[in-house]
């Protein structure tokens, strides 16, 4: 079936037109492929999955509100790492663009879910699977007349590039003026803050625990207070079980953040910071950690970035290499990660009313 940007199809009775798409490759399943289309509906922007390798057809929409909910009606069926290899029309990719995924589907094995991890935030999409058959190719209306991204000749392309390096250069330029810094520098420079110690893992990475020495110090603040000063800049973060002053997970590209309240001192907030090596070669406790913070601690990092991590730090030894234990579906959840969004989206409109800013992602 020979469908391009211009298509106009009949899904299961719905109109739908083609106005861009996406190719795949899967880095974790032999490089395989697949064709995500974006199409425009009667009923909003929908997608429509066409992998013929493994004779599976979806079509599915943004779901955003789920934020990370991922109840235990779902349960997981595939994930990887995939990587934009060709793209055309009016999508929002760039060739070398790549995320994480993990897909789930319900108990009937009809309705799926799937999350995407980019650079800049997670993706939720819902869907149900269809058949070949269900998919008509009704019609063809000339792409020239609907909107393109990417399909520019070579020396466009090269401007394109150009204004894009200047764009990042001045994103740089205006986060080092605007107070934006890693969660490490944030914690050592902050008099909210002390230095507890440090904890020295395996291939020479070490964690550093600070203590909130504000009274009556919750979690949920001391979040707050962080998320505030990276600008939101997280891929995720994740409260243990959405409770008031319950532990609280951050993750961005480079650390991972762990808050939360020391065994014998529960009235007490520390927070265990180190870039994402460290977790990813050790497994020790955090310092002074309860059994149930170390075995969520565990869980979350495992389920939220362990994938990633083992790509980037592929030559190195992992702790969690033959890992069994608890995962974690609800990456991301609640308040907290809604916060950040809002915090990172309110620092990119503040960059583009200055000129700057760039997209990823879909």
């Amino acid at each position: 079936m020979e469908i391009k940007v211009g298509s106009i199809l009949n899904i299961k009775g719905q109109e739908a037109r083609v106005i861009g798409l996406v190719r795949y490759k899967n880095t974790q399943d032999g490089n395989k492929t697949w064709v995500e289309y974006r199409l425009k509906t009667n009923a909003g922007e929908k997608w429509l999955s066409i992998d013929d390798y493994y004779k599976e057809y979806s079509i599915s929409w943004a779901a955003n509100n789920i934020r990370g909910n991922i109840g235990p009606e779902w349960h997981e069926v595939d994930k990887g790492h995939q990587v934009v290899v060709a793209y055309s029309g009016d999508v929002d990719v760039e060739n070398g663009d790549a995320a994480d995924f993990i897909e789930f589907e319900d108990s009937s094995e009809d309705k799926i879910l799937s999350t995407e991890i980019w650079d800049d935030g997670t993706e939720y999409s819902l869907g149900e699977y269809i058949e070949l058959d269900d998919i008509k190719i009704v019609g063809f209306e000339n792409p020239d007349q609907t909107p393109k991204v990417g399909m520019f000749t070579a020396y466009i392309s090269l401007f394109s590039l150009v204004i894009m390096f200047i764009s990042a250069v001045l994103i740089l330029l205006s986060d080092s003026g605007n107070g934006s810094k890693s969660i490490s520098e944030f914690l050592k420079d902050d008099s909210r803050y002390s230095y507890v110690t440090s904890i020295t893992g395996n291939e020479k990475q070490k964690a550093d625990i600070y203590e909130n020495i504000v009274f009556n110090a919750t979690t949920d603040e001391t979040a707050t207070n962080i998320i505030d000063a990276i600008k939101g800049k997280t891929e995720s973060v994740t409260q243990k079980d959405e409770e008031h002053n319950g532990d609280i997970a951050i993750v961005t590209k480079k650390e991972y953040c762990l808050i939360y309240h020391p065994e014998d001192d529960p009235d007490n907030i520390y927070i265990q910071i180190s870039d994402r090596k460290y977790n990813y070669t050790s497994d020790s406790s955090p310092y002074m950690s309860s059994a149930a913070t170390t075995h969520w601690y565990r869980s979350h990092y495992y389920s939220s970035s362990y994938t990633k991590d083992s790509s980037s730090f592929s030559k190195t030894p992992s702790a969690y290499k033959s890992y069994s234990g608890d995962t974690i579906h609800n990456i991301g959840n609640g308040y907290f990660d809604s916060y950040s969004s809002s915090v990172r989206q309110s620092s990119i409109n503040s960059r583009d009313s200055s000129g700057g800013g760039l997209n990823g992602g879909k």
